[in-house]
């Protein structure tokens, strides 16, 4: 998973296709598997690259946030990158239905909440984060509140709900 940030403050997100087998719809950042031998930031580049056609020279990576598990049970590797210009991305029809830039700051300050939800046994706590109309939630909104935790000292912003 590519987590991408512009010099103007952007944050590259996409909209997942609705014809998906999983998740279709939903906003997420660019990312899949990893290939047998592949890196985590390996796997994040060239995800971005097969998704928005992101390219790998653009991204300077900084490193990773802590590891999360998904619902389905993947364990996934945020891969945090500064790409040093906002560059022209072409949406790969059969993942990705638009490329979203959502500034930082907007996410930052948004009214951002949690819920439990249960799956397969396991009680998770799931955020989300409203922006322009719009749900950035499950995987793609816990990844959002461990950054905001660790660059911001955001922290638990508000109680969850059920």
């Amino acid at each position: 998973m590519l987590v991408a940030f512009t010099p103007d403050g952007q944050l590259l997100l996409t909209v997942r296709t609705p014809n998906l087998p999983s998740h279709a719809g939903q906003i997420a950042f660019p990312g899949g598997s990893l290939e047998p031998g592949e890196t985590p930031e390996e796997a994040a580049l060239r995800e971005a690259w097969e998704e928005v056609a992101l390219e790998p020279a653009l991204a300077e990576l900084l490193g990773q946030l802590p590891a999360v598990t998904s619902p389905h049970g993947f364990h996934v590797r945020p891969v945090l990158a500064w790409l040093r210009e906002r560059p022209q991305l072409t949406p790969n029809p059969a993942e990705v239905a638009e490329v979203l830039w959502v500034p930082l700051d907007e996410l930052a300050r948004a009214p951002a909440w949690s819920e439990w939800r249960e799956r397969g046994g396991l009680r998770r706590r799931v955020w989300h984060y409203p922006w322009r109309g719009r749900d950035v939630w499950g995987l793609t909104a816990n990844v959002l509140h461990d950054l905001f935790a660790k660059v911001c000292g955001g922290g638990d912003r508000t109680p969850a709900r059920g």
